[in-house]
């Protein structure tokens, strides 16, 4: 019996040797991957041509963090103490603070100008209606944080800073 493989026809087809085939892929290859590079490079490009219109002030308010670290009533009065951490990475001023009873929604204190400066990494302590006693206006009762009409409440206490943020907490005289 003959061979297969010896018919003529057989015999003289040629294949792609292996160094033409990794030459071939290597150009498809190649050409693929850079039309993706370049593409990829352009939208960085685009993206940082974009982020160059940002203002730097506008970038600072992301990067402005108070924490509260205790919020005091003082006991037989109206005054009340705010003791604020500056924790961001620039520093921050306090323009306004407002004081609102969450039970009742009485505003006890509404949008009171303090131009308070906290450097980075540094805190100060709010003192509110120890000079002036139209900061924090009690009506009710005696008109002190021991009245039992504000001594079983919550304060929502919100602060806004010159930049535009604002931070805010919940706090309750004596920690009742």
């Amino acid at each position: 019996m003959k061979n297969a493989f010896s018919h003529p026809f057989l015999k003289n087809r040629r294949a792609v040797s292996q160094v033409m085939g990794s030459v071939v892929i290597l150009g498809i290859v190649s050409s693929v991957g850079s039309v993706i590079l370049f593409n990829g490079m352009n939208s960085i490009s685009a993206f940082t041509y974009d982020l160059s219109f940002h203002e730097a002030s506008k970038n600072q308010i992301h990067r402005e963090d108070i924490i509260f670290e205790h919020v005091r009533f003082e006991p037989n009065t109206d005054n009340l103490i705010i003791d604020l951490a500056n924790i961001g990475t620039v520093e921050s001023t306090i323009v306004s603070i407002t004081i609102l009873n969450i039970d009742n929604q009485e505003i006890i204190s509404n949008w009171v100008d303090l131009d308070q400066t906290i450097q980075l990494k540094d805190n100060r302590q709010l003192v509110l209606d120890l000079l002036d006693d139209a900061q924090i206006i009690l009506v009710q009762g005696s008109g002190t944080w021991n009245d039992p009409a504000y001594v079983n409440s919550e304060y929502r206490i919100s602060l806004t800073t010159a930049k535009g943020n604002f931070f805010t907490t919940v706090a309750s005289p004596f920690n009742t």
